[in-house]
């Protein structure tokens, strides 16, 4: 197959050495341990198929997500691999091709995966077995009475297939990528569910990374924030604090402290495309 190449560009001024050298210094990671410092670069990236080579980096980005959980990532990974005529990873683009090196598999170079898999169909794989009892744990016990039964609802009907959207990336790619990532995927949908395909969901989960500031936890920041608009579209929702799975528990925001929460969306599958409007619109208003 080949790849489908949704350019996104970023054209930043690069920093004087003696600026590089002062952010490598003094550089700052998130809870999740991604580099959150002051250093710009210039780059080009694009959405491809996932690829095997694509393997550790999808792996790696996928442990962002899900931190410490018990879920085989690396057969998640595979998954995500094996139905890759659905979804993109986000790669740099290259002006020449590199020489062939077969100590280089490319892993490294995956900077972010857009992809949504069926948990339903898949759920006697062992990665998916682990996701599902997750969603479960995770609801019975952060969720109100309302959305367990819902959990346990739409894990439990086989006949209402539920999809479970993975969109991650690197702290510092910025949100416009996520704009041609979605608009493919949901093309690549589209064609899924006329060959017959099991891509027809009447529920999406969705987990997004967030961060709570204060005591209050007045405000919640999207750490991918093209998703900030869709939790109000869900039929569902619950907070996750995962202070305990991240390596550092909180960093300083305007004078407060950030922390690290997961929040659980679910959605009626039908407004796939309406969540995709609310993405474009909110990147473009940006």
């Amino acid at each position: 197959m080949s790849n489908k190449r949704n350019k996104e560009e970023m054209n930043q001024d690069s920093e004087s050495e003696e600026e590089q050298d002062s952010a490598s210094e003094n550089s700052d990671v998130d809870s999740d341990g991604n580099f959150i410092g002051d250093k710009e670069l210039q780059a080009d990236f694009e959405g491809r198929n996932p690829e095997d080579c694509d393997f550790h980096g999808i792996k790696q980005l996928l442990r962002q997500l899900f931190l410490k959980s018990d879920v085989d990532l690396g057969g998640l990974a595979q998954i995500i691999i094996s139905q890759n005529y659905v979804g993109s990873v986000v790669k740099q683009c290259l002006d020449e091709p590199e020489e062939d090196d077969d100590e280089d598999d490319g892993s490294d170079g995956v900077f972010g995966i857009t992809t949504v898999v069926n948990i339903t169909k898949k759920k006697n794989e062992p990665s998916i077995q682990q996701i599902r009892t997750l969603l479960t744990t995770l609801a019975d016990d952060n969720a109100d009475d309302r959305t367990k039964a819902l959990v346990k609802k739409i894990l439990a009907d086989d006949s209402q297939h539920v999809g479970l959207v993975i969109n991650e990336r690197i702290l510092n790619i910025p949100a416009q990528i996520s704009v041609p990532l979605f608009a493919s995927l949901q093309t690549e949908l589209e064609k899924a569910v006329k060959k017959n395909m099991p891509y027809t969901f009447q529920y999406l989960v969705w987990i997004c990374k967030t961060y709570n500031t204060g005591d209050d936890s007045s405000e919640v920041l999207f750490a991918n924030q093209e998703e900030k608009p869709i939790a109000d579209e869900a039929l569902a929702s619950f907070d996750v604090n995962v202070t305990e799975q991240a390596d550092l528990s909180q960093w300083d925001y305007e004078g407060g402290a950030l922390t690290p929460y997961r929040k659980v969306l679910i959605f009626d599958g039908h407004k796939f495309n309406n969540l995709v409007r609310l993405i474009k619109e909110e990147v473009e208003s940006v």
